[in-house]
């Protein structure tokens, strides 16, 4: 290998590994890459490089007395434009194919949001906990490029605007640092509170609560930032870069809060990173087949591979019955997507980036104007003709409904099933009834999911049905500092509650698959302790096992099955193996007492293990991958009723 004097500004390859990193770590999180839960960070690792880079340009320029906004925003427009566009018209094609009539039409909506950069805004207003049809939106992971061309609109007017008070002398490169050290710990500080008070979507998509990521990497490109020029410094430096960047992939969950306090591992890491290399000399020469070598081809082809991931694997999965794939052809996809991304950067990226195609800069920023009108016509035009496409019958269009269910009516959302960290109406879900027997309904949405079958079968004659019930929160005694702030809120709000209170029942249900994959014995002991706990006060306990849960949402599975006429969907092809597995350790380890029942609802519902897809008249047993329609609700609870320990006359 051969080494080039470095200057500060220099073409820093080990930048390109560290993007090869981020995006490979992205792409195995979207793929299911075993054991990797939280390659998301790698998003975050891009926002720390592009604040070092932007940073580094813009000061330079402005240095130098050369900074142009024209300039600034035509090297924008080649870098981000050109596979950006050529991505959404080629994604627009196999829309029209795979896509059912509501989700083509959202399709179309979502491509005026890439084309104006807002579609942070756009996937913001639909996100929410039940939020789960992520991957049923092809254009969803465009929403940190908005988040990234907000950055761009905003940093250069400010570096503008402080060069021209401060001047370019030790006063304005302390009036610079100053700024940005105060606007990270601005956007810092708002984001952790975002996530403290169960706003995380908001911290996810916004880009105020995003900037300080932006701004720690711009702090590094600050000039007076100290270089590091003892090798053994520098070389710690770097460890602890990678050990903080690989400490969050593999510690981190998919249901961990994010970003906040958990994002500051993944970007301090980055930081770290590419200060380590500041003024190192650059590697000209490689032996080809390298770890360093690929992860840096990786790096090169980063922007493509990031644009052409998500949708590539969003239509190979609408083209399996189960919307899941296996790990051979998730490994072949991965290929295609590479030759893809490969083609893109070759054939697209370079020539505009090189002024091969569209030298001047009239003549992109023509372009650009145009394909973006372009784009926005056939927006127009694909929600005006969407629903004309389609090629479903009364009963696809009825099975559609389910996959737009709300469950706010059925589930009483936002009143006794909390969204977010609200105080509970105790008159309407919290009042004991003193002559009848009082039943609490307790834990996240999967005990929600039980109260319209528990209505229904009920005699409210003689039983009176309480529920207290946050989306998220498995029902606990235990306050955990590592579980999300809403969810230690609604233990506080229901422990004082069951301690002043004597209801004849409590029927518990959560999500048992996560906690349980993060420490089953500790879940099964917080489960005993908080029974032990209401069986020494007089309550007795009702606990249900794991729901059935399927491979993804069952509606669009049944939807995509039906329009192909393909064969009935077979429950060994579409709900999670590992739910049964649960089940029997949590029933070896929460045996049944005198007062306390465990409730097995697989062997309930899915004797031999064959679990119904529909129900009556093809009504889906749940409207997502898990969550029961009222239909459904009202047949799971019909099988369990006989296990719930109650009077004969409490049902009818």
């Amino acid at each position: 290998m051969t080494a080039a004097p470095s200057k500060p500004d220099a073409y820093r390859e080990d930048i390109d590994r560290l993007r090869g990193l981020a995006v490979l770590m992205v792409v195995a999180f979207h793929f299911e890459a075993p054991a990797i839960h939280a390659g998301y960070i790698g998003v975050d690792i891009f926002f720390v490089i592009s604040g070092f880079l932007i940073t580094q340009i813009i000061q330079r320029e402005l240095r130098a007395g050369t900074f142009s906004f024209a300039q600034f925003y035509e090297r924008r427009v080649r870098r981000l434009f050109p596979p950006l566009y050529v991505m959404v018209l080629a994604t627009t094609i196999p829309a029209f194919h795979y896509l059912l009539t509501s989700e083509r039409l959202e399709y179309f909506r979502s491509i005026a949001s890439v084309v104006t950069f807002t579609s942070n805004f756009f996937f913001w207003m639909q996100s929410g906990y039940f939020d789960v049809g992520a991957v049923e939106k092809p254009l969803l992971h465009t929403w940190s490029l908005a988040v990234e061309e907000q950055f761009y609109l905003v940093l250069p007017v400010c570096m503008w605007g402080l060069f021209r008070i401060g001047g370019r002398g030790r006063r304005g490169k302390a009036v610079v640092a100053a700024t940005l050290a105060g606007a990270t710990a601005a956007s810092f500080a708002y984001a952790v509170w975002l996530i403290r008070t169960g706003h995380a979507p908001t911290a996810f998509y916004m880009s105020g609560p995003r900037a300080w990521e932006f701004l720690i990497g711009g702090i590094v490109a600050l000039e007076g930032f100290p270089v590091l020029s003892n090798q053994i410094i520098r070389a710690t430096v770097l460890v602890l870069g990678y050990a903080l960047i690989f400490v969050a992939m593999f510690g981190l969950r998919k249901g961990s809060s994010f970003p906040g306090l958990n994002a500051v591992a993944p970007c301090l890491g980055a930081a770290l990173y590419i200060w380590s290399g500041i003024g190192v000399p650059s590697v000209t020469g490689r032996r080809p087949y390298s770890i360093f070598t690929i992860v840096w081809f990786f790096g090169r082809i980063s922007y493509s591979l990031y644009l052409w991931h998500w949708p590539v694997f969003a239509f190979a999965r609408f083209s399996k019955d189960s919307l899941t794939l296996d790990p051979v052809e998730k490994t072949l996809l991965f290929a295609l997507t590479v030759a893809i991304a490969y083609l893109s950067w070759r054939f697209v990226e370079l020539p505009f980036r090189r002024r091969t195609v569209l030298a001047t800069r009239r003549s992109v920023f023509a372009a650009a104007g145009v394909a973006s009108l372009a784009l926005l016509l056939l927006c127009g035009a694909g929600v005006f003709f969407g629903d004309r496409f389609s090629s479903g019958d009364h009963d696809a269009a009825k099975l559609e409904a389910y996959n737009n269910f709300d469950e706010r009516a059925a589930y009483r959302g936002g009143v006794c099933f909390r969204y977010e960290a609200v105080p509970f109406d105790e008159a309407h879900c919290l009042a004991l009834a003193p002559d009848r027997i009082n039943i609490l309904l307790w834990g996240d949405s999967y005990a929600a999911h039980y109260y319209p079958g528990l209505l229904r079968i009920l005699d409210p004659h003689f039983v009176n049905l309480m529920q207290a019930t946050q989306a998220g929160c498995t029902p606990t005694l235990s306050l955990d500092p590592d579980n999300l702030a809403w969810c230690n809120d609604f233990t506080r709000a229901t422990a004082p509650w069951l301690e002043t209170r004597t209801p004849d029942l409590v029927v518990m249900s959560g999500d048992w698959i996560e906690p349980a994959r993060r420490n089953f014995d500790a879940m099964a002991a917080d489960i005993r302790n908080t029974v032990a706990v209401l069986n020494a006060r007089g309550i007795a306990v009702v606990l249900f096992g794991p729901s059935v849960q399927f491979k993804d949402r069952l509606p669009p599975m049944l939807i995509r099955a039906h329009l192909r006429h393909a064969d009935p969907l077979l429950s060994r092809d579409v709900v999670r193996a590992d739910i049964f597995d649960l089940d029997a350790r949590m029933k070896a380890a929460l045996p049944s007492s005198k007062k306390f029942t465990y409730v097995s609802v697989l062997d309930a519902v899915c004797p031999g293990q064959v679990c119904p897809v529909t129900i009556g008249d093809g009504v889906p047993l749940a409207w997502d991958f898990a969550h029961l329609t009222i239909e459904g609700s009202d047949y799971v609870v019909e099988k369990l009723a006989p296990q719930l320990r109650l009077p004969a006359n409490s049902i009818p």
